[in-house]
């Protein structure tokens, strides 16, 4: 009987054999599994090829670092404890404890899942994601706008106006120090962080368009 890792290796050869060409038989007999094995490792993705996970980069969390603060979170280590242990800085132990564990309570520690936590991480690392602009209202707000040459600025704060609640549209606008000159520095307004946004021509008069009194190019 194969442990767990020479299993997972085995199904991994098999599906690079899968990928090259080879027949269930083949790839089965290569790898060293029944033909029976080998038909359930196929049933179970549908007939298609898993897509291969890429190696972590070790600018986020594995799993393997995970379960190390998950053991030291249980044992009652600190936050900084747990930093030193796992060679992350406090920040990030801290904000991993937040995101993903569970609030305590005067009868109940906080939990923290980090399996459920590893999840969470993969959702939202993949790519491509939605974009802003397949909302067809905000689209065509923030092209109406640039038509009449409002500044990504101007557009963010109308925008974060119509849409108060931000969560109809998804739109977040940002302030930031670094000059955008093309039109589509509005999504840079919208949704980036602050390492970039939109440009505003120094001593421009103020627009009254503008819902808030921003500046306008003129």
């Amino acid at each position: 009987m194969w442990s767990k890792k020479e299993l997972i290796d085995k199904q991994a050869r098999f599906w690079v054999l899968m990928a090259g060409g080879a027949t269930l038989t083949g790839a089965s007999e290569a790898v060293g599994v029944s033909r029976a094995t080998g038909r359930k490792w196929r049933q179970a993705t549908g007939g298609r090829i898993p897509r291969r996970i890429p190696e972590p980069s070790g600018r986020y969390l594995s799993l393997e670092e995970r379960l190390q603060i998950a053991d030291l979170h249980l044992g009652g280590a600190g936050v900084r404890a747990i930093a030193v242990g796992v060679g992350r800085s406090p920040a990030t132990v801290s904000r991993e404890l937040r995101r993903n564990g569970s609030a305590a309570t005067p009868r109940r520690r906080a939990k923290y899942a980090p399996y459920a936590a590893q999840k969470q991480a993969e959702l939202r690392g993949r790519r491509p994601k939605a974009s802003k602009f397949d909302h067809l209202e905000l689209a065509d707000v923030v092209q109406s706008k640039l038509c009449v040459r409002w500044s990504p600025e101007q557009i963010s704060l109308h925008l974060a106006d119509r849409f108060a609640d931000g969560r109809r549209c998804g739109c977040v606008p940002r302030r930031s120090t670094r000059r955008c000159t093309s039109r589509a520095a509005v999504i840079c307004a919208l949704t980036c962080t602050d390492t970039c946004g939109p440009a505003v021509r120094s001593g421009a008069r103020e627009d009254p368009r503008s819902p808030s009194g921003a500046r306008s190019r003129t």
